[in-house]
């Protein structure tokens, strides 16, 4: 969790919910009752999240008391609400109400959706230099071994707090058509396209949960080893020609991916 995120999740001594609000779990019914209890907090939760950000939940304590269930039950629930992103958990500070998750469409530029969102996207620099392609560069970017290609690594700002850590790879032909303002000011299939003239024609994306290593939760201010989404990918030409290798790895408990897309079915299935 960021520094300024912890800050936010902290006990503001008026309680998220009142348990005597939620109706009574039903212990005939088919939904295990740590589902039911997830769902009877989760409700209200979910329309007021962001009102509510920082607020403690009601105690496992009270919550087998109020609704006459074990331990193991009640920590199960929590654990589904942390899942969701609803409310984040301090050991031996309680259960609090989480700052609602970003969603990204994966089908679109995250950059174009958080201006949507009126925030504010920032670019840092972080170091630029041209050394041989490792055998996974070499891979993804299809050059023979030992081709010299330019490494860029950058943090992506949100609101000027770093939220997200790029590593791109790309051949030194592109690269030199990549200013310094260019690094500092735009989002990558602009970069691309400017350095160009005309936009990527196709991506490949990959997401994963990784631990953060040390130097890259420094600079995302977490813990090491804190879960983080990371999206590996490669632009490419519309000729079929790989442009740019790259991850970018995002907080795990701030952000969530989505895509939209229609199913495809082998010929002759039948379901």
């Amino acid at each position: 969790m960021s520094q300024s995120a912890a800050v936010q999740i902290r006990e503001t001594g008026a309680a998220a919910l009142d348990l005597d609000d939620l109706a009574p779990l039903d212990s005939t019914s088919a939904m295990p009752l740590y589902m039911q209890l997830a769902e009877r907090l989760s409700t209200p939760l979910r329309m007021n999240q962001a009102a509510l950000v920082g607020r403690a939940l009601p105690t496992e304590a009270q919550c087998m008391e109020h609704f006459g269930i074990s331990r193991p039950t009640v920590r199960q629930a929590m654990a589904h609400l942390v899942s969701t992103g609803l409310v984040t958990r301090g050991r031996g500070r309680g259960t609090f109400v989480a700052p609602e998750r970003l969603n990204h469409d994966v089908s679109l530029a995250f950059e174009d959706e958080m201006r949507a969102a009126r925030k504010t996207i920032r670019f840092r620099l972080l170091s630029r230099s041209t050394h041989p392609a490792t055998a996974e560069v070499e891979e993804r970017l299809g050059v023979p071994p030992g081709t010299p290609v330019e490494h860029i690594e950058r943090l992506r700002l949100l609101d000027d707090e770093a939220f997200a850590h790029e590593q791109r790879f790309l051949p030194v032909e592109i690269g030199r058509h990549v200013t310094q303002q260019m690094l500092e000011e735009m989002a990558i299939i602009s970069l691309l396209t400017t350095a160009l003239g005309r936009p990527p024609a196709r991506i490949t994306n990959t997401v994963r949960c990784i631990p953060a290593e040390p130097r890259i939760a420094r600079l995302l201010a977490v813990r090491p080893s804190t879960p983080l989404l990371q999206t590996e990918h490669v632009y490419y030409a519309v000729t079929g020609a790989p442009l740019l290798y790259g991850a970018v790895r995002f907080h795990g408990e701030r952000f969530q991916f989505t895509l939209d897309s229609p199913i495809q079915t082998a010929p002759g299935f039948t379901s």
